[in-house]
């Protein structure tokens, strides 16, 4: 009953952020631009973001998170407004941001179940910036993601009903309440996210993304002494398809001499809305929700079928490289459809 109530609480706050946002005209998505308009022509308030930020502020008690989940949020915000556009000024920092958050913290990735890389990480200032360049792959993975109604904040629901599951289930160490109203919150962007009512935004994608992989280091570093342990590999295929989104988009962008930093309308998501628009006759915005919904349900299945092996590295293993191939495969298919579509 509580939960439904903050779900509900969380949903009519939303709505009237909306109308705020949109009488006083800020953060309103910036639908002018050509990666922008590509899924939607609509102008619609990020206020996904805000919503996470209040949950957080409300729930939170360590100072130390709080001022770095600002600060995050803040740069988001900044981005949103197109008053840091430069996207190698938003990394820098973001890093700055993340190093100084771990080292104030002194929270690091302990160990990957991977020789080769935990031997390196023995070492502090590699495990710093190892942990660094993970949450910032996360980061803006989540960013990329962006593009369709549900995808980011669907993703993360699923994400994060696992790990609590898995964790209560399996008595593993974890303060899970943060996690679990964090949860609550996702739930009422999704409602109005699948509508095209509320985007995340930039500050929303920060802040969701920070937080969750500050969560997730946690988790992991909490049971690794376990006799089944959370693997480090099931936290890596959870977030698998953002990592990948990010890294595959810098390769492809170098291959096919575009600035790895700049937006484009060539991401699997964008592929699967222009392939779905072709084959359905019906409004926009459903389209756009469906694409978002049929990549999420892919993941689910994945994740259900590998959180029986979730201490398992090895199998856990094979679940990523074969989501890496699906998604390659699925990728150059789509790809070829959209140059038929254009011829």
């Amino acid at each position: 009953m509580q939960s439904l109530l903050i779900v509900c609480v969380s949903f009519i706050f939303l709505i009237f952020l909306n109308y705020l946002f949109k009488k006083k005209k800020i953060l309103i998505d910036k639908n002018f631009l050509k990666h922008k308009s590509f899924t939607s022509n609509e102008a619609v308030p990020l206020t996904g973001g805000v919503l996470i930020l209040f949950n957080i502020l409300f729930f939170y008690t360590n100072n130390y998170i709080l001022i770095f989940i600002i600060l995050i949020f803040i740069l988001g915000v900044l981005s949103d407004l197109l008053l840091i556009v430069s996207p190698i000024k938003k990394f820098i920092i973001q890093l700055v941001i993340v190093i100084l958050f771990l080292k104030t913290l002194n929270l690091n990735i302990i160990s990957t179940k991977i020789v080769f890389i935990d031997y390196f990480l023995e070492n502090k200032f590699f495990a710093l910036i190892f942990t660094s360049f993970c949450i910032l792959i996360l980061i803006n993975g989540s960013n990329f993601m962006d593009g369709v109604n549900t995808l980011v904040c669907g993703y993360y629901i699923i994400v994060i009903s696992l790990v609590i599951y898995i964790g209560s289930n399996n008595k593993l160490f974890y303060d899970f309440y943060n996690l679990y109203y964090l949860l609550l919150s996702l739930l009422a962007i999704f409602l109005l996210n699948a509508f095209s009512k509320t985007y995340l935004g930039d500050s929303g994608t920060f802040l969701l993304s920070f937080i969750l992989s500050y969560n997730l280091i946690n988790f992991c570093n909490y049971n690794l002494l376990l006799p089944r342990a959370v693997s480090p590999i099931f936290i890596v295929l959870l977030l698998w398809y953002p990592a990948f989104e990010n890294f595959f988009s810098i390769l492809r962008k170098i291959n096919n001499k575009i600035n790895p930093s700049m937006p484009d309308n060539s991401h699997l998501h964008h592929l699967l809305l222009s392939f779905i628009r072709k084959k359905i006759n019906t409004k926009n915005n459903f389209k756009n929700t469906l694409t978002g919904i049929i990549i999420n349900f892919y993941n689910l299945i994945i994740f259900l079928l590998a959180s029986e092996f979730y201490y398992h590295t090895q199998y856990l293993s094979y679940f990523v490289i074969f989501n890496i191939i699906i998604y390659l495969l699925v990728y150059y298919f789509l790809n070829k459809k959209q140059r038929i579509f254009i011829s």
